[in-house]
């Protein structure tokens, strides 16, 4: 029998092998995971909005980890925001977990500021600025640690979802594709609508003369990509995913910047194809400022894409409206985590359900803040 795609959810790529996963995960149990994680690239002023100012950028990771593990944060007064009082993607992510009742693990990669929350430990250090050549430490040993956290997960769960939080990492992204010859171009997303092209263009350019690295020198050595020019979520997710997906199908949750994660499993691991999917929001594969269908199509269509049909366009509060709006579009793992949520209840999660938790999280978190 056919499987029947939900009008929550859509996909982009090879359409048979997402129907094949969603079918093998429908009405089973996920686990969802956030790695988090910091580079100082996101300091780099101009380069992140994902965080009220360029300092802030290092503290949005272990702040989304501890909003979505204790739903407060400890680290940083209120919750993370963009420029503008747009909220963090962690409020989408923790109304799938709320409604799908997925565990959620916190995985950190390296973080400059640690997350008052219990977490899996890869070893990783806070990751330093790609422009140095020398960006990432203790690759292979997160890779690792990575690898046996994924085969754990899948002795316990149906599926994984792995997912980010990680300032910056849609240029560290850029310059570990581009050292992988898989983008010749920036069409990597911003969680910004203006999404600052050129300084990223201009910073992944820097970071390869440091590296002494051409455009595709690093094809077939990903993880020595990621240890010049690339940030510590990499080699923990990569690992994750290289340890659970010859056991279970997993979601690789997040936006462009998850496109590094994608070309660095099949370039280790090519017969991983068929039992992974990435798992995104339509905001984000409808984002005009970046191209994740010609990501896709690059590295290869036969690591689809599943989308979640959230629309905050009638919300009551323009924090949430401006999603629609061009900015945030992804991050923390919230189209995975829907994506997963629609899955383990076998379709009876809605995008409107998910939409309608959303307005009651942020209310909760805003509190005396959204008083008229």
């Amino acid at each position: 029998m056919d499987f029947e795609l939900p009008p929550s959810l859509g996909i982009y790529g090879n359409e048979k092998i997402a129907k094949d996963v969603l079918s093998r995960i429908w009405g089973k149990r996920g686990v969802f995971t956030c790695t988090v994680a910091n580079t100082r690239t996101s300091t780099i002023p101009g380069i992140s909005d994902a965080g009220d100012t360029p300092e802030l950028t290092l503290f949005t990771g272990p702040a989304d980890a501890e909003l979505l593990i204790n739903r407060k944060t400890t680290c940083m007064k209120g919750i993370p925001i963009n420029p503008g009082g747009i909220p963090t993607p962690a409020t989408l992510t923790l109304a799938a977990l709320d409604l799908s009742d997925m565990p959620c693990f916190i995985v950190n990669g390296g973080c400059s500021v640690v997350p008052y929350v219990p977490f899996f430990d890869m070893g990783g250090e806070c990751g330093d600025y790609i422009t140095t050549g020398k960006a990432v430490k203790n690759v292979r040993t997160e890779f690792e640690k990575g690898m046996m956290l994924g085969r754990m997960l899948a002795k316990s769960y149906d599926f994984v979802v792995i997912s980010e939080s990680c300032a910056g990492g849609t240029t560290t992204a850029l310059a570990v594709m581009t050292a992988m010859g898989v983008l010749k171009e920036n069409i990597v997303s911003s969680s910004s609508p203006n999404n600052p092209r050129e300084l990223k263009s201009k910073t992944v350019a820097e970071a390869l003369k440091a590296a002494g690295i051409e455009p595709g020198d690093l094809a077939d050595d990903p993880l020595r990509a990621i240890e010049c020019v690339g940030d510590p979520m990499m080699p923990a997710n990569i690992g994750i995913v290289c340890g659970a997906a010859p056991h279970v199908p997993v979601i690789i949750g997040g936006g462009t910047q998850m496109g590094a994660i994608i070309a660095s499993v099949i370039r280790l691991h090519p017969e991983l194809i068929g039992n992974i999917v990435q798992g995104t929001t339509r905001w984000l594969m409808g984002d005009v400022n970046s191209n994740m269908r010609r990501i896709i199509d690059t590295i290869t269509p036969d690591v689809p894409a599943v989308y979640v049909n959230v629309d905050y366009s009638g919300s009551p509060y323009e924090g949430l409206q401006a999603y629609e709006w061009g900015y945030i579009k992804e991050g923390a793992g919230c189209g995975g985590s829907s994506v997963g949520a629609i899955a383990m209840s076998a379709g009876e999660i809605t995008a409107d359900a998910l939409e309608a938790r959303v307005e009651e999280i942020y209310r909760e978190i805003m509190g005396d803040a959204l008083a008229p």
